[in-house]
């Protein structure tokens, strides 16, 4: 009986010892230091956490808008389509006035279910006509194919640019697509410098010519132009990049 005894008080004694122990390392300093410091280190990285949620929320708010001329769909990481349609402008020379040039110069990307208006427009002063490929550089079959658009949005992004003369982006930035540079025919009625994707897709229905808004590749012509680094009559890339 007295051995039990003996190894129950034993036993005791040493479970007050450790937990004395135990009462004698939290009160150190060096150990409230270092209580301390973790704790400083913890409110350090919520911050950085909460910082981080706040600029992802930003950027899925806002995000930066770009149109894929050619094209019908968006690709890439981060990206959304807003909606498709037609590339549409003003037509390539005017019917009744052959020497005059005026009127708008951008192209635009008519969507494929439009809200129309209820009033009839009977003058011919300003009219939309669907884009077409002119000619063969865009693709071996594209000529007289009428032009697809999408209009696309990188959530993840804020700006995005097209870059004329190169097929990949600057550093930092990334690329949305890229391909050759389209415009309007010098004698015909102004128009804008637009992206067309390296792989064109067609409007269903639009192989033949109508006379609308003509796509021409662009190229380089030295003289006004430094060349190198430009090349005399070379075909012009273009990319489409966001950041």
């Amino acid at each position: 009986m007295n051995y039990f005894y003996l190894l129950t008080l034993a036993l005791c004694v040493g479970c007050a010892l450790g937990h004395e122990n135990k009462r004698l390392l939290l009160n150190d300093p060096d150990a409230i230091a270092r209580l301390a410091n973790l704790e400083q280190q913890n409110q350090l990285l919520t911050q950085k956490v909460l910082n981080l949620e706040s600029k992802m929320a930003t950027r899925q708010d806002h995000g930066s808008t770009y149109i894929r001329w050619g094209r019908t769909q968006c690709e890439g990481t981060n990206t959304e389509l807003v909606y498709s349609g037609y590339a549409a402008g003003q037509r390539y020379n005017h019917i009744a006035y052959t020497t005059r040039y005026g009127g708008p110069a951008n192209t635009l990307c008519l969507p494929k279910d439009p809200e129309l208006s209820n009033m009839s427009y009977t003058s011919s002063w300003s009219l939309l006509f669907g884009a077409e490929y002119q000619v063969n550089g865009f693709a071996h079959d594209s000529a007289y194919n009428d032009v697809p658009c999408a209009v696309c949005r990188n959530t993840y992004t804020s700006s995005s640019i097209m870059i004329p003369g190169r097929h990949s982006c600057y550093s930092g930035w990334i690329e949305e697509y890229n391909g050759l540079l389209g415009g309007g025919h010098e004698g015909d009625t102004a128009s804008s410098y637009i992206c067309v994707d390296k792989n064109p897709e067609y409007v269903s229905s639009g192989e033949k010519s109508e006379g609308g808004l003509m796509l021409y590749v662009v190229g380089f012509k030295c003289g006004p132009l430094p060349c190198p680094p430009y090349h005399n009559n070379h075909q012009v890339n273009c990319v489409v990049c966001s950041k």
